[in-house]
């Protein structure tokens, strides 16, 4: 593959400077990320753990089921899950439908999985 690259103008990449782990192995950049945002990747804020997490989980949830909400009345139709890509909720209506309204609240989707062993 040297020899490759030494046909295809190879000699710009053998002079650059390669970056290289503490263990000197080659690190592998993504070449679609833009030089000055390589080091910003590197440090990640920490993983939630615990309360946070669980807050985080509720959000992204809640978000789901407030696009699929389109008419914003704070419930949605089985229908209106299932346009939403919401699968579960779909597929599980009457169980979470609990009082047979046809229209499930977050609440009631929270309270479902909650039933079902969810740690939320």
């Amino acid at each position: 593959m040297l020899a490759f690259l030494g046909c295809a103008g190879g000699a710009q990449a053998a002079d650059a400077p390669a970056d290289v782990d503490p263990s000197g192995a080659p690190v592998l950049r993504d070449p679609w990320v833009p030089p000055e945002l390589r080091k910003s990747a590197t440090r990640l804020a920490p993983a939630a753990s615990g309360a946070a997490l669980k807050s985080q989980v509720i959000d992204k949830l809640r978000a789901s089921f407030t696009r699929a909400d389109v008419e914003g009345v704070g419930t949605i139709t089985r229908e209106q899950a299932r346009a939403a890509g919401l699968g579960l909720v779909a597929a599980r209506f009457e169980a979470i439908d609990a009082a047979g309204r046809g229209r499930i609240a977050f609440d009631d989707f929270l309270r479902y999985l909650r039933a079902q062993g969810a740690d939320l």
